[in-house]
């Protein structure tokens, strides 16, 4: 099993993948092991020293939030704890899935292995060996306003930590572990107490001292966790994007030149939409169907003489597509752009310190006289660094969503698909009728339509908190869980648009003259193995289980990599 050395600085997204999908183990480095100890043993001497006990730190000797001013005894600290981990368990909704708890516990822990949040050795420790043993907090969806870090959840986590009887987790042997890797859809193993975890993995629970509730809990890593997830979930939306919309334009033997470099590479354009454009070149390269002399075929006469492509163009040369197949590297640009700020922002936020206070443990501070520790309680915490660039990423997603369905849309109309059937529906002949796939695009426009709901930005959506000491939150964590929804509402609309691009070439494949038809070299490869997924098509079909297919295999990657010299 290969393991992620954490020092505070090196984390990748790759590595939040590994851990949080497939359980790489994880190591604190020596150095961070060491910074952690020692920053701790000067914590505790400052904070029960005669001398400088009363010196006021926030959340450490102190209480939180309005009630910043309120000292704690030392000897009442470790109860302290107790009660902060259960005032801020205020969770509701559903359960987040397992890897993005894990993808959380790991940012979180990466963020004290910096040595700068006080921490003890011991509660490090365990958070190592919770996602070694694979024992992972049952955290819910609902109440963090992404400031002050996202209290709710990882209070959530802090409770299982210390086996609150309330707290719930998950175990997983290394068996479920694997069978949880490979799986499309990530579904959640049986929760029981957070104890019966922590006993199945053979861990005990960590009695947290001074400072600590508040270190686990003040991290924008709830926001971070979802994020990361994402990132590599629209990485393969956009390409399997590119993938259906080269599918398309093969169905209506679309028009190459808006492709070409001299729309893209020669005008200095931007670099996602450079990125895209070749990708769909590589894709649809050597492809007869997409040539001016198929352009212009009528295709197959019909056993009563009609032409079996019935195109309106009266074989005039097809001068461009409309917006949804010739704009393609213009419009999924903006994802790309999105998607490469997200990841530069979310490498910093993974690698950083989000904790409040920090303590600088290498020097010390003079206060009249007195040598103290220095510290200083700031806002490093925050989410709007997160919830402005999520916001981003959801609306440049949406617009491809959008895009996506005007495609579909097109592929299902006599008027806009160039000669397909209406509807895609089959005639067999039998006098019943077919209806084809005019529903499955009203199941994709409702997806569209709720992602322009879900788009609405959240960062600026604040709403006060803590009797107005918070008084500016970033609802980064809504931003979020909305992402997570349009995410899965465009992998459904790129599915539909897989699904009807290859309904639509089973009917008219053999339409054309043999060398007329062939696909390009990429889109054959995805042609044959969507349609060897699906089967035949002569009638009406369930189509909810032909999508459910699709999806998984938009979900999967299977497409990339099956296209993978696209890609290089």
């Amino acid at each position: 099993m290969s393991k992620i050395i954490l020092t505070g600085s090196c984390l990748t997204l790759q590595n939040i993948i590994d851990v949080a999908e497939n359980f790489f183990e994880v190591e604190l480095s020596k150095n961070s092991t060491d910074s952690i100890a020692e920053g701790r043993k000067k914590l505790m001497k400052q904070i029960t020293d005669e001398a400088t006990k009363h010196i006021p730190i926030y959340g450490t000797n102190r209480g939180c939030g309005d009630k910043k001013n309120e000292a704690v005894a030392v000897e009442h600290l470790p109860a302290y704890q107790v009660r902060y981990i259960k005032a801020h368990n205020c969770g509701t909704g559903n359960p987040l899935p397992v890897n993005i708890v894990r993808a959380i516990m790991l940012i979180r822990l990466n963020s004290f292995a910096k040595g700068l949040s006080g921490m003890q050795s011991e509660t490090c420790k365990l958070m190592v060996d919770m996602l070694n043993k694979k024992v992972t907090p049952w955290i819910l969806e609902e109440g963090s306003v992404g400031a002050s870090g996202d209290l709710v959840p990882l209070a959530m986590m802090g409770a299982t930590m210390i086996a609150l009887p309330e707290a719930k987790a998950y175990f997983q042997t290394d068996e479920e572990a694997k069978a949880y890797s490979k799986s499309v859809n990530k579904i959640n193993p049986k929760e029981m107490s957070a104890k019966e975890a922590l006993d199945k993995a053979g861990l005990t629970v960590v009695t947290l001292g001074a400072k600590e509730a508040m270190g686990l809990t003040n991290g924008s890593n709830f926001i971070a966790g979802i994020a990361c997830i994402a990132v590599r979930d629209v990485e393969r939306i956009l390409r399997t994007a590119s993938i259906s919309t080269a599918l398309s334009l093969e169905a209506i033997r679309g028009e190459k030149k808006a492709f070409d470099p001299l729309i893209n590479e020669q005008s200095d354009r931007h670099d996602g939409q450079l990125a895209i454009a070749k990708q769909i070149r590589n894709l649809i390269f050597n492809s007869s169907r997409m040539s001016k002399e198929a352009q212009e075929s009528k295709g197959v006469k019909d056993e009563n003489g009609k032409d079996k492509f019935d195109d309106k163009n009266d074989n005039f040369e097809r001068v461009q597509d409309r917006y949804s197949f010739r704009c393609v590297p213009q419009i999924h640009c903006a994802t790309f752009e999105a998607l490469e700020k997200m990841k530069s922002v979310l490498l910093k936020e993974i690698n950083s310190a989000t904790d409040n206070p920090l303590f600088d443990f290498s020097k010390e501070d003079d206060l009249n006289g007195l040598k103290i520790l220095s510290f200083a309680s700031g806002g490093n915490f925050h989410g709007q660094p997160l919830a402005a660039p999520i916001d981003y990423l959801k609306l440049s997603l949406t617009s491809l969503g959008l895009v996506t369905d005007k495609r579909t849309f097109s592929l299902l109309s006599s008027t806009l698909s160039y000669g397909l059937p209406s509807d895609l529906a089959t005639d067999d002949n039998s006098g019943i009728g077919n209806s084809g796939y005019m529903i499955a695009q009203y199941a994709g426009a409702a997806r569209a339509a709720e992602n322009r709901i879900l788009s609405t930005p959240a960062s600026v959506m604040s709403v006060s908190t803590a009797a107005n000491q918070e008084d500016y939150v970033s609802m980064g964590s809504i931003g979020a869980l909305h992402l997570r929804k349009v995410i899965y509402n465009c992998q459904i609309l790129v599915a539909i648009e897989l699904l009807c691009a290859t309904r639509a070439l089973q009917l008219t494949y053999d339409l054309l003259p043999d060398n007329l038809k062939s696909l390009g070299n990429e889109t054959s490869k995805v042609y044959e193995n969507l349609k060897n997924l699906l089967g035949g098509y002569t009638e009406d079909n369930y189509i909810r289980t032909e999508i459910e297919m699709v999806l998984e295999v938009v979900k999967s990657g299977t497409l990339i990599e099956l296209t993978k010299t696209v890609w290089e």
